[in-house]
């Protein structure tokens, strides 16, 4: 049981840059960790339910394919992860920011197997769970610097939910990937 009581506690506007209102914005449940819990169950049931053309599928040459989406987010969950460690442990040197398009670039995805790519989501969300879970309420609302901006460990556990809220929603629109009835 997490040790800040998560519901109705959505990160002020002074716990995050500006241009993560819109991921946090996408988080509907108040209750973040449910919020992670949920995802988590439904994006690995969409990787476990895909066929190899769906997840090399790109609806244009220059976006990424599927596979490399999940990639990015596995990549994207694991840095913020570590921002959110590194702050809660009261880290006063800045975190660096990162080139989402190079990780993507040079993370070979879709050389991987759907398998690979499952196991190592479904780690990494569960061990996040466990460590935000883990987290005390002063930990949850310290504030550290990473990519310039001020950002409070609580904004980045929603910011990996609205993140991949968003990524979500262009699996629909754009991949034509059903992932509501996952």
């Amino acid at each position: 049981m997490a040790l800040l009581d998560w519901e109705e506690n959505r990160p002020e506007p002074d716990e995050y840059g500006d241009f993560y209102e819109g991921y946090i914005n996408l988080v509907e449940q108040p209750n973040v960790i449910q919020s992670l819990i949920q995802q988590g169950q439904k994006v690995y049931t969409l990787i476990q339910q895909l066929t190899d053309e769906e997840a090399n599928y790109r609806y244009a040459d220059d976006k990424w394919s599927v596979k490399e989406i999940i990639g990015h987010l596995i990549d994207t969950e694991r840095i913020m992860a570590y921002r959110a460690l590194c702050i809660s442990r009261g880290e006063e040197t800045a975190l660096p920011g990162y080139d989402h398009e190079s990780y993507v670039q040079k993370g070979n995805f879709d050389q991987r197997s759907l398998q690979s790519l499952s196991t190592e989501y479904d780690a990494l969300r569960n061990a996040n769970i466990s460590m935000f879970n883990s987290f005390s309420k002063e930990q949850m609302l310290h504030k550290g610097t990473a990519n310039e901006v001020s950002v409070s460990v609580r904004a980045l556990a929603f910011i990996i939910s609205g993140h991949e809220k968003h990524h979500l929603n262009i699996l629909e629109e754009k991949y034509n990937i059903s992932t509501s009835s996952n």
